[in-house]
């Protein structure tokens, strides 16, 4: 059996992509990595007038447990400086059984938070056992109450919906 040759194959330090992943990694600890691609770098370093580098970083967390997020709603948010070469970081402190998501941005000189990418929301999970009858999904707010949601789709068409497909015995 021939061995395949690793030299040569190194990964890139960056894939010049817009990314922002949030993840749990236990009921009180969040991990995000992020990336931000050579064009925003350019963009903001020409709008602030300094270099990428001189900018500070800052990841806001967002507790958005049972609201419909829009930007300006959550239950609160912590803001975490991270070092000028950071590309991932362990946010720990959370709240167990809560949603969370993340903004990377930066401070502009007067300390205003300016965000550049956005993460998907994740739940924490319980750091207890669920008391008996207790529902383990909460339900937002909004979808509680009917007509409140505007466009929403009724799932009509599970009515017709199948598991089993005609070349299945």
């Amino acid at each position: 059996m021939r061995s395949i040759p690793t030299s040569g194959f190194e990964l890139p330090d960056r894939y010049e992509k817009d990314l922002l992943h949030l993840m749990v990694r236990d009921a009180h600890t969040l991990f995000v990595y992020w990336e931000v691609g050579n064009r925003k770098r350019w963009l903001c370093s020409q709008h602030f007038e300094c270099d990428w580098g001189m900018l500070p970083k800052v990841l806001r967390v967002y507790d958005v447990t049972g609201v419909y997020f829009n930007g300006n709603n959550a239950h609160r948010h912590i803001d975490i400086e991270t070092t000028p070469e950071a590309d991932r970081w362990y946010i720990h402190g959370v709240s167990a059984d809560a949603v969370w998501t993340v903004d990377f941005g930066v401070y502009t000189i007067r300390r205003q938070f300016v965000p550049l990418l956005r993460s998907g929301a994740v739940r924490t999970p319980r750091d207890s056992t669920a008391p008996w009858g207790a529902p383990l999904q909460p339900t937002v707010p909004e979808a509680r109450e009917p007509g409140k949601i505007p466009a929403r789709i009724r799932p009509y068409d599970f009515e017709n919906f199948s598991a089993y497909h005609s070349w299945m015995k």
